[in-house]
């Protein structure tokens, strides 16, 4: 199974840890949250899922610079907790929560109250999720997927 996250720009933190469950055991840490303003740590955990369908079938995720926020949790957690290689470019580094604050009819600003880091506590927003295999997709070959190839070539 290859999960392709690349150029995918976000989603929800409760779809990255619904997936997140289908590869884990119940109650393994999969995102930690640290809140900005209060000081204090969030966990999410799997809901162990694991699905006998899923048990030792080989996976791969590709990840690019298009990768963020939800997208990189997931690949965070599948690196972290040694599920699947990670392939492609470095993500973009989108580890935050924001929240948007009305000021007035026409203006709002946004202010990030929260960072997500991995099971490991690697900072998404600081580091990004290096790929544990680095390949670019030559856009000259517009045909071949060079990323997509080697993630078929690492489970197979």
């Amino acid at each position: 199974m290859v999960i392709d996250l690349r150029n995918n720009p976000g989603g929800y933190l409760n779809s990255a840890v619904e997936l997140g469950s289908w590869f884990t055991p119940a109650g393994q840490i999969l995102v930690r949250e640290e809140s900005e303003r209060t000081d204090t740590e969030r966990l999410y955990r799997s809901k162990g899922y694991k699905a006998d369908i899923l048990n030792n079938k080989p996976v791969a995720v590709l990840v690019n610079q298009g990768s963020a926020s939800a997208s990189e949790i997931v690949a965070g957690i599948f690196q972290d907790l040694d599920i699947a290689p990670i392939i492609g470019d470095k993500t973009f580094g989108k580890g935050s929560v924001q929240e948007l604050i009305p000021l007035d009819n026409d203006t709002a600003l946004k202010v990030t109250v929260a960072r997500w880091f991995t099971p490991n506590s690697r900072s998404i927003s600081e580091d990004g999720i290096t790929p544990d295999v680095e390949i670019k997709d030559d856009y000259e070959t517009r045909l071949t997927d060079e990323q997509l190839d080697r993630a078929i070539a690492e489970i197979l």
